[in-house]
């Protein structure tokens, strides 16, 4: 199904199939849909997604008029151009179907306390795509989170991949990522080492307003050392692991359950441990996901209360080794893959970004060269751990 085939169904959903969705929304067993409607959600799409959407409307409860949201996600296997080899193959980081069956498998019931993933009221084949009903969260953290939101998140990410390294068995399901090191993608963006290598990247206005001190040769270093420093960090505990856990994919609500909420289940799988906690910090920072601060900060935040959460969850090891793991992985992926720097040439890219990241395009060239002269430290703290 294509966008307007989705949004064509989205029109002409059966008001008693929706009925039952609502229900189960509501916590109502006798509540009617009257009226509904929907619009489109997210600047930014995975490699399954076709599209997502937050349905809306009124339902009479006994008399009573209630208001209700839902979200519906359609998977789809072809929605980023991917080829069906990739998208079919089970063990694929891409595997198209693994989020629906990660909420139909139970797996998502039996996160930690104090976090947790939406309900799925729904797992629905329509036309060759998987539609997930699941639950609108609403998110009371703002856009930038605090500091101390952090703490509580990466602690809680703690919590998730220390059970795992602290003995409880991996769970057996053969469509779990299998591979959560950044290998396969820096090979795919491989290419990156000659935008860093032109001259022209570097002479481009905002770039070089937003980088005073030259980091070219820092850059292609990282990455004629990245197979060292890979060869490495896969050799060093593994765990499940989100493996896509930042800001835009956690929702932070209050209220009687204030527990972090986590969507976005497209990769879960088998990672190396702090590979959670490098996500978490250098997406979201990159992306203006926390309240102003240095990366520096961040990263204590988020590492110390990481390891806080490991042991909270039974694991003992060398916080060294996590720190190693953390150090390559945030580095390698997010200075690595600087795609700002090719596509600030094109004007026509710029609204894109500025979208995602909620900021003009200039700000966001500053705010990740900031990022990238920290995560280039980084790099070297991981070469001396190494």
């Amino acid at each position: 199904m294509n966008t307007a085939e989705i949004e064509t169904a989205l029109r002409n959903l059966e008001r008693t199939t929706l009925t039952r969705y609502v229900r189960a929304a509501l916590n109502s067993e006798s509540a009617e849909v009257r009226a509904w409607g929907y619009q489109a959600i997210g600047i930014g799409r995975g490699s399954a997604t076709g599209g997502v959407y937050r349905v809306t409307g009124t339902a009479d409860d006994h008399g009573v008029a209630q208001s209700w949201a839902l979200v519906v996600k359609v998977l789809s296997p072809l929605a980023a151009g991917n080829v069906p080899a990739v998208t079919e193959d089970i063990a694929h980081p891409l595997y198209w179907k693994r989020e629906a069956l990660a909420y139909q498998s139970g797996l998502l019931d039996d996160l930690p306390t104090g976090m947790r993933a939406p309900r799925c009221f729904a797992v629905e084949e329509r036309d060759s795509t998987i539609w997930l009903w699941i639950e609108a969260v609403e998110d009371d953290g703002g856009q930038r989170w605090s500091l101390a939101q952090y703490a509580q998140a990466a602690r809680l990410l703690g919590n998730f991949n220390g059970a795992y390294v602290a003995g409880r068995a991996m769970p057996p399901h053969a469509w779990l990522s299998r591979d959560g090191s950044p290998r396969g993608v820096l090979d795919h963006f491989a290419w990156m080492q000659d935008v860093v290598r032109d001259p022209a990247t570097w002479a481009q206005p905002m770039v070089r307003a937003a980088y005073p001190i030259p980091v070219a040769d820092r850059l292609l270093r990282l990455w004629a050392d990245r197979g060292a420093l890979l060869d490495r960090f896969e050799q060093l505990p593994t765990t499940l692991c989100h493996l896509d856990a930042w800001r835009k994919n956690m929702f932070a609500p209050s209220g009687v359950d204030g527990s972090l909420v986590v969507i976005d289940w497209a990769y879960v799988g088998r990672g190396v441990i702090g590979t959670d906690a490098g996500d978490l910090m250098g997406a979201s920072y990159g992306l203006f996901g926390a309240e102003p601060c240095t990366p520096a900060a961040l990263d204590a935040v988020i590492f110390d209360h990481y390891i806080k959460g490991l042991e909270e969850a039974g694991w003992h090891g060398d916080r060294q080794l996590v720190r190693l793991a953390y150090a390559t992985f945030t580095a390698l992926k997010y200075a690595g893959l600087l795609l700002e720097l090719h596509d600030v040439r094109d004007q026509d890219k710029h609204a894109r970004w500025e979208a995602v990241a909620g900021q003009p395009m200039d700000a966001l060239m500053r705010h990740k060269a900031a990022l990238t002269y920290f995560l280039l430290d980084l790099a070297d703290e991981a070469r001396q751990l190494r």
